[in-house]
């Protein structure tokens, strides 16, 4: 079954987040914003979860670590420099390796998952899109089943929708 997309035009933030909130609340489809400075309230009606976005920096990190000492580590043990009666492989050494090589891969972890999760780089234009958006106005998208659209719809103008669109 095909999908339906409804683009509601609004003059404030905080119809736009009432209208997110509402759709969301009664699970009427997949809801995205858009808008011309960032509004915490958009924010919080569109996501209720914890950005994935420190997994990948754990991730990251984690990697970086084991890398950072594992490797060290096996040139200690491949061609030791046994020097003033020190262990072959010394830990202080490891540790300052480790760390940095873990804050390297771990920034590096989380711009990949923001690039990934944000999906860019954005090569083609949203399908529903109101060049009003980037100058003072703020859109709502809902994808939904034909069924819901009147819901939707409703939810939509309800919240204070001032036009909308609908793509089949």
């Amino acid at each position: 079954m095909s999908q339906v997309r409804i683009l509601a035009v609004f003059d404030d933030g905080a119809g736009a987040a009432r209208a997110a909130s509402s759709v969301r609340t009664q699970d009427l489809g997949e809801v995205q914003a858009y808008s011309p400075t960032p509004d915490h309230a958009i924010l919080g009606a569109l996501h209720h979860d914890v950005s994935p976005i420190r997994l990948f920096t754990l991730l990251g990190a984690g990697l970086g670590c084991f890398l950072g000492v594992a490797l060290p580590a096996y040139t200690m043990l491949d061609w030791p420099l046994i020097t003033g009666g020190k262990p072959t492989i010394s830990i202080p050494p490891l540790v300052v390796i480790g760390f940095a090589v873990a804050m390297l891969l771990g920034a590096l972890g989380g711009v990949t998952g923001f690039l990934s999760l944000s999906r860019l780089p954005a090569l083609s234009r949203p399908v529903l899109y109101d060049h009003r958006f980037s100058e003072d106005r703020f859109g709502v998208v809902v994808t939904c089943d034909p069924a819901q659209a009147d819901s939707v719809r409703a939810c939509l103008e309800q919240a204070g929708g001032e036009e909308l669109k609908e793509q089949k």
